[in-house]
């Protein structure tokens, strides 16, 4: 895989977009790199001690109406609300405790590369209207594209089904009259199952619970398969990747979860488990998660390849000492074996270590740091996770995952993001082929997405904001393969 130097412009706001993003070659790391534990010596796969599997009841779904015969949808005023803010599953920390940082290793990399060339990612290939506040913050907004359609999900819960070959809308409905386990208590998913041309949707359940519905074609408006998966407690910011053998999800529970639910059962609407494992906590962050791989494209993972579960580890936060030059990222391998659930294992595969990177964005507390224009309202900076979603290719020849997270950029709580993509060869271990930090500016820069297409380009959505004169928006990167 070849990289350019050229650098890729046009920062625009981000609607459904074909857009790949592009860093200098000196951002690529060699494939040899190898994975190390948090002590620095090179380590083996090995089983996580002392975590205790789950196993639900098989959980029998109830088929919806079809969407298409649901009432027209009707906007409600209410008074502004919040709903389920993030949860803090850790009451023993010092919130004045800081690890401060200076300036991000990798920024003067980005700040040496070449002008930005205008030859790639200008013009969005459609740019539409998305859904309108609905009283309700923050709105969550999540997405995915289909064969024909863009589905968007908001906090209330609305879903908008629009053609994705022309922008309009063809159907806006709130969820819960779809009936199942809808609620419409928020933290709405959406993904599009390219493998069984079928769509997901979920929000949380009553009580502590996973509400998930699989569309029982590949038509959005027709009927859906909903399965109520309750959880040991309640699962805190789920979010969820497609696998052939599973939809494996994650959330923030008493400790970082990772599930796995039947996808093959939930696809033929039969009864469907739910198998649960969990990650040892880190010390230092109030809220954990980790974060599943998602499949992109048809070429599906090696046979029998177990889902992929991740997070990082700053060194400075989480420990442990001795590591000034490098922090890591943690995988884990879940296989999951449905016929008998003892056989199934949560595997620790060997860390990856990265350029260093600071998690401190006004502590590590705190859930709200990134100011804003007019108002002493400052923003979350989501400094605990990897971001939604961590997208997975397989290529033949070899893997790709690609993810972000934020980092303090300069040690005095500025955003900005790093990225980075993993490959994996066939029959050989996970390593670092490229990172970088994306932070041009004194523009905070965060919450990102991001995505690599069949050819290998990548696209990196995110938040900005200051404190003067840039409004929270989305804007978007890219980086071309070649």
């Amino acid at each position: 895989m070849k990289h350019t130097h050229k650098f890729l412009g046009g920062l625009m706001i981000l609607a459904i977009v074909g857009v790949m993003f592009a860093l200098p070659s000196d951002m690529t790391a060699p494939a040899g790199v190898t994975g190390r534990s948090a002590t620095g010596s090179a380590v083996t796969s090995q089983e996580v001690p002392g975590l205790e599997q789950w196993v639900s009841e098989p959980v029998a779904p109830t088929l919806t109406q079809a969407v298409r015969d649901l009432p027209a949808f009707e906007v409600k005023p209410q008074l502004d609300r919040e709903i389920n803010p993030r949860l803090s599953t850790n009451d023993n920390l010092d919130p004045d405790f800081r690890v401060k940082s200076g300036i991000d290793p990798l920024l003067a990399i980005q700040e040496a590369a070449p002008e930005a060339s205008a030859d790639g990612f200008d013009t969005p290939i459609f740019n539409f209207d998305g859904e309108g506040y609905q009283f309700l913050n923050p709105p969550d907004t999540n997405g995915d594209v289909g064969a024909n359609h863009y589905i968007q999900m908001i906090n209330a819960t609305v879903v908008s089904i629009y053609n994705k070959n022309t922008g309009a809308l063809i159907q806006r409905f709130d969820l819960t009259t779809l009936g199942g386990c809808t609620t419409g208590s928020g933290d709405p998913v959406v993904l599009y199952d390219q493998l069984a041309d079928r769509w997901f949707l979920s929000e949380f359940g009553p009580g502590s619970s996973l509400c998930v519905l699989i569309s029982q074609t590949a038509d959005p408006q027709g009927a859906y398969y909903s399965y109520q998966f309750n959880t040991p407690s309640f699962p805190d910011y789920p979010k969820y990747g497609v696998w052939p053998d599973a939809y494996y999800a994650t959330a923030n529970e008493s400790s970082p979860s990772a599930l796995a639910l039947d996808r093959v059962k939930m696809l033929a609407g039969q009864p469907a488990t739910a198998q649960r494992f969990t990650a040892p906590s880190l010390s230092g962050f109030p809220f954990q998660a980790l974060t599943p791989a998602d499949l992109d494209g048809l070429v599906p993972p090696p046979a029998g390849a177990p889902g992929i579960i991740m997070r990082h580890r700053d060194t400075e936060v989480h420990g442990p000492a001795g590591h000034p030059g490098e922090d890591f990222l943690e995988m884990w391998a879940f296989h999951v074996d449905w016929a008998t659930p003892a056989n199934s294992t949560f595997t620790q595969l060997p860390d990856i270590a990265v350029a260093e990177f600071s998690s401190d964005l006004c502590g590590l507390s705190s859930f709200s740091c990134i100011p804003q224009p007019g108002t002493s309202t400052e923003l979350d900076p989501l400094r605990e996770v990897i971001m939604f979603r961590l997208a997975y290719r397989n290529f033949g020849d070899h893997q790709a995952l690609v993810g972000n997270f934020v980092t303090d950029v300069n040690g005095n709580d500025l955003a900005g993001v790093r990225w980075f993509e993993l490959t994996s060869p066939p029959a050989t271990s996970w390593s670092l082929y490229q990172e970088g930090t994306y932070s041009p500016d004194s523009t905070n820069r965060w919450m990102g997405a991001i995505a690599m297409d069949g050819s290998g380009n990548i696209a990196l959505g995110y938040n900005v904001s200051d404190a003067t004169s840039v409004y929270p928006g989305i804007r978007y990167v890219g980086r071309l393969v070649s």
